[in-house]
């Protein structure tokens, strides 16, 4: 999970990358189409056109910038910020340390085993139930159907990975 977190950084940055060059070379290829690209863009912020002609023309006298304007406002590509990458791995690990945590909480305090399991399906179902709620919450999705997803394809893999278990236990 750490590796896609990072592959998914490296594919941002290329794709940022290629899209900077391909944007770069519009701006010099077609200036007046970028200059009105320019335009619209700042239209939709309710800014007339004598308030915006001195901001096309600025940025025409400063590439960088403009190129740097395109990217942030008509691709919504940002400069990724260096530390994100560190950032991430950090939060993909601790997720993973605390997501492991759950299950294996009822354990340390419940020393038989078959009440044990019962108590780590019963949290652990708990957990995906408020996570996935969470996550619907967060993202705007119907925050109860994503709760029931996220547990019920966490009881699947669980089901799957105890089976696959039992069968190589014989």
């Amino acid at each position: 999970m750490a590796q896609d977190g990072s592959r998914e950084i490296e594919k941002s940055l290329l794709h940022r990358h290629t899209e900077k060059h391909f944007t770069a070379g519009e701006i010099v290829l077609d200036i007046i189409i970028e200059a009105a690209e320019v335009a619209e863009i700042l239209e939709e912020y309710g800014i007339e056109p004598h308030e915006y002609r001195p901001v096309v023309n600025a940025l025409r006298k400063n590439p960088q910038a403009w190129l740097d304007f395109m990217m942030k406002f008509e691709l919504g590509l940002e400069k990724p910020d260096p530390r994100r990458a560190l950032q991430s791995a950090f939060t993909i690990a601790i997720a993973y340390i605390l997501g492991g945590l759950v299950p294996l909480l009822p354990y340390m305090f419940i020393p038989i085993a078959r009440k044990a399991v019962v108590a780590s399906v019963i949290l652990t179902l708990l957990a995906l139930l408020v996570f996935g709620f969470a996550k619907g919450y967060f993202t705007g999705s119907k925050p109860f159907r994503s709760a029931l997803q996220t547990a019920l394809i966490g009881a699947i893999a669980s089901a799957a990975a105890f089976g696959m278990a039992k069968a190589v236990q014989g």
